[in-house]
């Protein structure tokens, strides 16, 4: 394999970080994160007009608060290649990840059917996950792969590590997604990416956009309960809060489309609320926007029924 040399270097890496201290390895990551991604011209320039939209805020305002958030990427980037220690010191685990209402989690598992677990980019994601297994909570994730086949490695070693399961988005892992819920575990989706053309058109941030309804398709299908499941960044910016939601279900009255379209806006609000609360921590330099309005195929029929645009 050509690049198998970039699977050994990202490795090396993360070895040589987890014989540091979790303190230093997040002071290099907030110098690191904007050293490195102020010289992305193309991902920078979306981020602030990105946060221009998307919380009104003057181009003096956005610099500002994407320096944090660069600051905020270093560190979970570096964390992620921390990933063995944080495994390696699960008697530890609260130092890096605590939980807030577990039992809220619980409880939505007890009913039998698994749980839909709504996330987005936000905090220190692959910890989510990784914090929910090691906590013992029966937990799948559907990943996207990465462009580069040897990061997609590497990310799925750790979360095995970690005792997640993953399956990938598309093909035949979602049968395997399937057969997870069915076996009463949490799947967690990712709420926040572009749905494309055949997406859900929803308002997020103040502008029309494409949700992918995958969440709202599995929670119909096994009436699993939908449990918000975010994860944040301590005050102090030492480790994670894993944040739990109310569970709530998919409210199904026999029109499916129109059903898909409520549940995914509901969707989306509560992660657009959890995002407003910690701005510097969601991933403003995605591709959120990609799809414009006017390709979404639903968005005529979904505009017509009385949802505004601007």
């Amino acid at each position: 394999m050509t690049n198998r040399w970039q699977y050994r270097l990202i490795t090396l890496c993360s070895r040589l970080l987890c014989r540091l201290s979790y303190e230093r390895v997040l002071a290099v990551g907030k110098w690191l994160g904007p050293l490195v991604l102020n010289r992305l011209a193309k991902p920078k320039r979306r981020g602030l007009e990105q946060l221009e939209t998307g919380l009104g805020l003057s181009r003096a305002e956005a610099d500002a608060l994407l320096q944090r958030h660069f600051e905020h990427l270093g560190m979970t980037a570096l964390e992620i290649l921390y990933t063995p220690r944080l495994v390696a010191e699960r008697e530890q685990l609260a130092r890096y990840v605590t939980i807030d209402h577990p039992e809220l989690l619980q409880a939505a598992l007890d009913e039998g059917h698994g749980v839909v677990g709504l996330t987005a980019h936000i905090g220190n994601w692959e910890w989510l996950g990784a914090g929910l297994a090691l906590y013992g909570f029966p937990t799948t994730t559907i990943a996207k792969r990465q462009p580069n086949d040897q990061v997609t490695k590497i990310l799925n070693e750790y979360r095995q590590l970690a005792g997640l399961d993953v399956f990938h988005s598309g093909g035949s892992d979602i049968i395997g997604a399937a057969r997870a819920m069915k076996r009463k575990k949490i799947l967690g989706f990712l709420t926040d990416k572009d749905g494309d053309k055949d997406g859900v058109p929803v308002m997020f941030l103040g502008r029309l956009s494409s949700a992918v309804e995958g969440p709202a398709v599995f929670a119909r299908r096994f009436r699993a309960p939908i449990v918000p499941l975010f994860i944040r960044r301590r005050d102090d910016g030492i480790g994670h809060v894993i944040c739990v939601g109310e569970p709530y279900h998919y409210t199904d009255t026999g029109d499916m489309r129109a059903d898909t379209d409520r549940e995914m806006q509901k969707m989306t609000s509560i992660m657009e609320d959890f995002i407003r609360r910690y701005p510097t921590q969601w991933l403003w330099i995605q591709r959120r926007w990609w799809t414009a309005p006017e390709d979404i195929r639903r968005a005529a029929d979904w505009q017509g029924d009385g949802h505004e645009t601007d």
